[in-house]
This record gives structure tokens, sequence and C-alpha cells, in this order.
């Protein structure tokens, strides 16, 4: 299994980084590899919401997605019901009223039992690369808007 943690702040306001990030058709602007997430029912908000998911990380990589935690404002978690098995949270925190913390937890399996954990220490600092990329791009269109 691998497994990544990271933080960064952001100057915007939590309601600000919130709604944007809680926007599903957002993610494709700023994950990194995010080529698809689509919706597989009208609900595309709060916990149950499903989406089929691909990235693009050397591999194309499929899931579906469900969201297992909704705290409005401050976090969503997600974990996988098929496909690429993994797990997100994304957990915001206002610092100050202009200001807020954006913490991420990725965890992340590959199929094989020991090739598979072998695998995913061999990918994780690719990994780390899209987590950094990402939080780059996000960084910069949140201060945009």
């Amino acid at each position: 299994m691998g497994q990544i943690s990271h933080e960064n702040t952001v100057n915007a306001p939590i309601a600000k980084v919130w709604d944007y990030m809680s926007e599903v058709a957002n993610l494709p602007n700023w994950m990194f590899g995010m080529s698809e997430m689509t919706p597989l029912s009208d609900q595309t908000r709060g916990e149950g919401a499903q989406f089929q998911s691909r990235m693009k990380v050397g591999a194309r990589v499929d899931s579906v997605v469900e969201i297992t935690r909704w705290v409005e404002g401050k976090e969503i978690d997600t974990a996988s019901v098929s496909g690429f098995s993994n797990k997100t949270r994304w957990k915001l925190t206002e610092v100050d009223p202009d200001t807020t913390k954006i913490s991420v937890e990725i965890e992340y399996n590959f199929p094989g039992g020991f090739a598979g954990k072998a695998i995913a220490k061999l990918v994780e600092p690719g990994v780390h690369a899209a987590v950094s990329a990402s939080d780059h791009k996000l960084n910069n269109i949140l201060t945009a808007l």
C-alpha cells in the first residue's frame, strides 16, 4: 500500500476554497493527471455520490469512486468501489479569514501482493510529484479567483 500526506496554505478564504474544490467539474482543471470525473447519478455532492474517474499517471488508471464523508465547508473523503483501489481525504482548515490550510491524505493499493507493494514503493516519488503539481496549480487558480 502506498500512502501520501501533504499540506499547503493558500491565500484564499475557506469558503472560496471549498466552493471551488467541492465542485467535481473543476477537478480536471487542477488535479494532476485527472482527465475524467463523470457523475454516475444526479447526485454530485455529499455522501454516497459516485463518479467514474480516469487518471493518466504513466498508465491510465480507472476507478469508480464514492464520497464516503462530506462535512460541508471542511472535508471530503472518497474511496474506490471498483477499479484502482484508493482512498482520499481532503480537509480544509481556516488559518485566518483570508488563509486556508489544505490537507490531503491518499492511500492506494496495487494488486499482486508483495509485487504490488514493491510497485507502490517505486511509484511513490511520482505520486508525491503529482500531488505537489496539483497543489501548485490549485494554489494559482484559487489566488486568481
